[in-house]
């Protein structure tokens, strides 16, 4: 599956507002989730955003080597997803692509505006 922008685009925040961009050194699903929610409701009416999921960033700029991920948990993560999706309230399913960066794996979640707005994490609604 084919992103619409360069992945060189969104590392440099370019081409794209950066406040639609978030890097993620780590696979953390409640807080990608979080994320993936704010960009589901967009709120700001940015159209959506991306998180770039192994990839460390240093003063609101990506680290260069990225850090990526172990190519074994890319499976395991998208498995992984199919769950959180459907406890995110209404179910939502981001567009999940795997990535090669310097060498190394990413994982690029692309998050679109919801079209039943609003949504949540069980995780939030239950207040953990």
């Amino acid at each position: 599956m084919e992103l619409e922008i360069g992945t060189e685009d969104l590392l440099r925040k370019s081409r794209v507002e950066s406040s639609r961009i978030e890097f993620k050194a780590g696979w953390n699903p409640d807080d990608i989730y979080h994320s993936i929610c704010a960009y589901t409701n967009d709120y700001n009416n940015e159209g959506g955003g991306y998180i770039l999921v192994g990839v460390e960033e240093k003063n609101d700029v990506a680290v260069r080597s990225v850090k990526g991920l172990p190519e074994y948990m890319l499976d395991d993560i998208q498995k992984e997803m199919v769950g959180y999706n459907n406890v995110i309230s209404l179910a939502y399913f981001p567009r999940l692509i795997p990535m090669e960066v310097d060498g190394r794996w990413i994982l690029v979640i692309v998050a679109w505006i919801g079209q039943q707005r609003p949504y949540a994490t069980s995780f939030e609604t239950e207040g953990l």
